[in-house]
């Protein structure tokens, strides 16, 4: 079974806990994916494939192929393998086409705007590696603790006006005396790090989304793009979270009054925290990647009758 993911850290790492589970399973499975994430691969068992991935696939003949449907490069693998493929369902942005045999949706139920009826339902967790170092953190803190990920590290000034803004959301969370925790990299230990957590600042991106729902925090978008906005206005729509840009602060006067009360409102006020730790629970409950196993086998299968 061939995987190939994209340049997004976490579909490499969405899609490595279901490789794992089918090669445990005696399966021979071969994962593509960028250079810079090869050693997450690795050392999470798997064989890498250090070919392109059409090339691989050409001449390695798959039963399946299980994809990243935003990368260019591994849809057109796919597409051209005829073989049945898996495509997992992105959170905010459009699939290329064409579409897979079967969609494997991560997406919580209530986050999902346009749902995809026979997709298989799984729980939206990522392979995670031991962090280095290990934060020093507890699941019990004094203070409630808001993790702080995506600030923008870019030159352009929208990265510049944007990197302002979490600072100022970073700013206003230490007046009102919280533990901050700030982030950086593409592949984070949300196990880690949201155990104890009560909120999360991020840019929208889809591994920031599903794993403060999985871990029952509620969030604070502030959006790169109106994909994110939109990302973020779901969250809002589903009662876990808050999406603030530049607007929403404007006027240096009146603008961290209305930071600070937005943040007690995430961290005290009213149905942001019950509702985000109720749909945490909901998902511990949805299905593991082992569990979709069988399926997979029943469809790689097909490709043999």
């Amino acid at each position: 079974m061939l995987f190939s993911a994209g340049l997004g850290m976490s579909a490499v790492l969405r899609l490595v806990l279901l490789a794992r589970e089918l090669q445990a399973a005696g399966h021979e499975v071969r994962f593509s994916a960028p250079a810079r994430a090869r050693h997450r691969v690795v050392r999470a068992g798997l064989v890498p494939v250090l070919a392109a991935p059409q090339q691989f696939s050409r001449a390695w003949r798959p039963d399946l192929v299980v994809h990243d449907p935003l990368c260019p490069d591994s849809t057109a693998t796919a597409a051209e393998s005829g073989v049945p493929t898996i495509g997992y369902l992105p959170y905010a942005h459009p699939p290329l086409s064409p579409r897979p045999t079967v969609w494997i949706d991560p997406c919580p139920p209530p986050l999902r705007q346009r749902p995809e009826p026979s997709a298989w339902q799984v729980r939206c967790d990522a392979y995670e590696l031991p962090p280095q170092p290990t934060p020093q953190l507890t699941e019990l803190s004094l203070l409630p603790r808001v993790c702080i990920t995506g600030v923008p590290t870019g030159t352009r000034p929208e990265d510049r006006r944007r990197a302002r803004l979490f600072r100022r959301v970073a700013e206003g969370a230490e007046s009102l005396g919280l533990q901050l925790v700030v982030l950086t990299g593409d592949a984070q230990p949300w196990s880690v790090v949201l155990r104890g957590s009560a909120a999360i600042v991020h840019g929208g991106d889809e591994a920031s989304v599903y794993a403060a729902a999985r871990y029952g925090v509620s969030q604070l978008v502030l959006p790169a793009g109106e994909e994110e906005r939109r990302a973020g206005k779901r969250l809002e729509q589903a009662g876990i979270g808050l999406c603030l840009s530049d607007d929403d602060l404007a006027g240096a006067a009146s603008s961290m009054l209305r930071l600070r009360f937005r943040l007690a409102e995430l961290l005290n006020g009213g149905r942001l925290l019950p509702a985000a730790a109720e749909l945490g629970r909901s998902i511990a409950r949805m299905p593991q990647p082992a569990e979709l196993v069988h399926r997979v086998e029943a469809l790689a299968r097909q490709q043999g009758n």
